[in-house]
């Protein structure tokens, strides 16, 4: 399964204003369907879904369309 592991920052500015953004700390695009067992349940995923870890340490699943609209990963 193939992987990649990007900082995100998405503090910067965005045609669409109305969507809050949130800062995570990580994310990874995920190349395959795949679930995440958590302390609430287990979360399912599809490929190219995303799973994001949160300052927080809360760990979610974003789908890609959403991700790409809410996020802007630093390279």
């Amino acid at each position: 399964m193939s992987r990649s592991k990007k900082d995100l920052h998405t503090n910067s500015p965005s045609n669409d204003e109305s969507i809050q953004k949130t800062p995570v700390g990580h994310a990874l695009r995920m190349a395959a369907d795949f679930s995440i067992k958590t302390p609430n349940g287990t979360l399912q995923g599809k490929a190219g879904d995303y799973i994001i870890k949160h300052q927080s340490g809360m760990v979610s699943i974003v789908e890609k369309y959403t991700f790409n609209k809410r996020y802007e990963i630093l390279h």
